[in-house]
């Protein structure tokens, strides 16, 4: 059977089974195109859930890279065990978490917050911080959330230059020359129901490009 291809305005060979009606074989080709169609929408789905959990899981990688001490590695295999990655052992408790985001004081006297993991990120933005802080995180890639309290005051750009240092600094590409820095209110920033530890969402941004030396920065311990 000859058809025209409207899409490249050619005529196709569809090869037809002469044991079936017209109708049985154009039900026969539905049919397929159905499978097919289901087979697409399954796999695309498929693809979506392994990007989100290889980005899960650099995310984790990334915290393991900002990790300095014993307490820090605690919470991230708490992630890992309540992600399902590994198996808690001998069905213990919940380990007890020491571990505390970074605190930093801007040159202006503004306190700065780093999250050292998923977990930390989620609770400095949704639970530490107020709606008019500062939100600041690399650019489509895994890292720290970084809040600044601003007080209900204007930030200085020396605030907003060296918060997006440490954002760069604390993210996978601190050994680029520079990092693409986004930031924002944190009222601006939302988490989507059932996502991942660490995940959000933003539709309306400020963004900066920024080296990651952050030698310069007063870090409270």
């Amino acid at each position: 059977m000859q058809a025209l291809n409207y899409y490249t305005n050619e005529n196709i060979t569809i090869p037809l089974d002469e044991t079936l009606t017209a109708s049985e074989n154009a039900k026969k080709y539905f049919d397929k195109y159905g499978k097919l169609k289901r087979t697409y929408e399954a796999l695309s789905e498929l693809t979506i859930e392994v990007k989100e959990e290889i980005e899960h899981l650099e995310s984790i990688s990334t915290a393991l890279d900002i990790a300095l001490q014993e307490e820090d590695l605690v919470q991230i295999k708490e992630e890992l065990i309540e992600s399902g990655y590994i198996r808690r052992r001998g069905g213990g408790k919940k380990a007890k978490i020491t571990s505390k985001p970074f605190h930093y004081i801007s040159s202006d006297g503004f306190h700065m917050y780093v999250g050292k993991n998923n977990y930390q990120n989620d609770e400095l933005t949704f639970k530490f911080a107020t709606g008019n802080d500062w939100w600041f995180h690399a650019k489509q890639k895994p890292g720290s959330h970084v809040i600044v309290k601003s007080e209900g005051k204007e930030l200085p750009d020396t605030t907003f230059e060296e918060a997006a240092r440490l954002a760069a600094y604390y993210s996978k590409g601190r050994e680029q020359e520079k990092v693409e820095i986004d930031y924002l209110k944190k009222k601006d920033v939302k988490k989507p129901n059932g996502a991942k530890p660490g995940f959000v969402v933003y539709y309306t941004n400020y963004s900066m490009m920024i080296d990651s030396d952050i030698s310069g920065l007063t870090q409270i311990m």
